[in-house]
């Protein structure tokens, strides 16, 4: 077994009871779990909790002023995870490997200490119940961690691009194609004071990955003041066979009490852009789209809906796939 192995599974920190558990390259799981309850809504709520990624950086403060804002609007419990990057790959076996990766695993557990009790103290201000997880490992480990929290929420809020740990690549595609979980990105340099969405766009497209996003957002569509579905045409190509299926799904939120308007946006090159334009038009404080139509790799290649919105967009996204 190798050395970085065996010192994960000896230094794991297990607090409140958690247990640890294993993945395929063999590391615990290291999480320290607290749970402080605030009580709890006595209300049925469309969105009973909201899992937000936080990983030390300044950026934190963006996505835990989200997602309490969120959570407060429906008396939702907030569940943080503190992803706590120990980068000790690469290191060459020899002798003094493991005295090097005892080393490098204590400094990232030092640093990840400092973070959570930082966090804690953060999170002592917020007004709406929650609980504190953390896990320390590699970029591939925090992933999984993520993909497995997600699972058990009902929302994914993480900050839009962060070079730290990838969020665009690594972590948010484990949370759309592994968990299949809605994911709220935000931007790092938020517009304006962050509410609750009372105008959204909806980026629409006949597809199931569209669909998937409405259902997804539908808890936020019923509480806003107002829904646009806006149809991108793109390179003046016809959507008439787009018309259709939109207004079907217009009558569908029409008949769940959402104030809905649908918008063909003709003559753009890019997708993406007529989407942001029309959000910045109608100061929309959410973007709807379903996640990756195309594939992976045809978006990595050529670009894509999603890769733009993700790298470029100043509004909050809500993705689903």
């Amino acid at each position: 077994m190798r050395a970085g192995a065996v010192l994960f599974g000896v230094l794991t920190l297990i607090k409140a009871g958690a247990a640890p558990s294993r993945h395929s390259d063999g590391m615990s799981n290291a999480v320290a779990i607290a749970t402080r309850a605030k009580g709890r809504p006595m209300h049925k709520s469309p969105i009973a909790d909201l899992a937000v990624y936080l990983d030390g950086s300044p950026s934190d403060e963006v996505a835990i002023d989200y997602a309490e804002t969120i959570a407060s609007a429906f008396g939702a419990h907030l569940e943080c995870m503190l992803a706590n990057h120990i980068q000790i790959t690469g290191v060459p076996a020899g002798p003094g490997s493991d005295m090097l990766v005892a080393e490098l695993f204590k400094v990232g557990k030092d640093t990840g200490d400092a973070a959570e009790q930082k966090l804690r103290q953060r999170l002592d201000r917020v007004a709406v119940p929650y609980g504190l997880r953390r896990s320390d490992g590699s970029l591939g480990h925090l992933s999984a961690a993520a993909e497995r929290l997600a699972g058990t929420t009902d929302l994914f809020v993480l900050v839009q691009q962060s070079g730290k740990h990838a969020l665009s690549g690594q972590v948010v595609e484990a949370i759309l194609f592994n968990a299949r979980a809605a994911t709220l990105v935000v931007p790092p340099k938020p517009k304006r004071s962050f509410a609750a969405p009372e105008t959204v766009v909806v980026g629409w497209r006949d597809s199931p990955e569209c669909a998937h996003a409405v259902a997804a957002a539908l808890p936020f569509l019923k509480q806003a003041k107002l829904v646009v579905l806006a149809s991108v045409v793109e390179d003046g190509a016809t959507e008439q066979r787009h018309l259709e299926p939109m207004a079907d799904m217009a009558r569908h939120l029409d008949r769940h009490g959402v104030t809905v308007e649908t918008r063909e946006l003709p003559n753009w090159r890019h997708p993406a852009d007529a989407l942001m334009k029309e959000a910045e038009t109608l100061a929309a404080d959410l973007i709807v789209v379903g996640a990756y139509g195309h594939s992976r790799l045809r978006e990595m290649l050529l670009g894509g809906v999603t890769r733009e919105l993700l790298s470029r967009c100043d509004v909050p996204l809500l993705l689903s796939r």
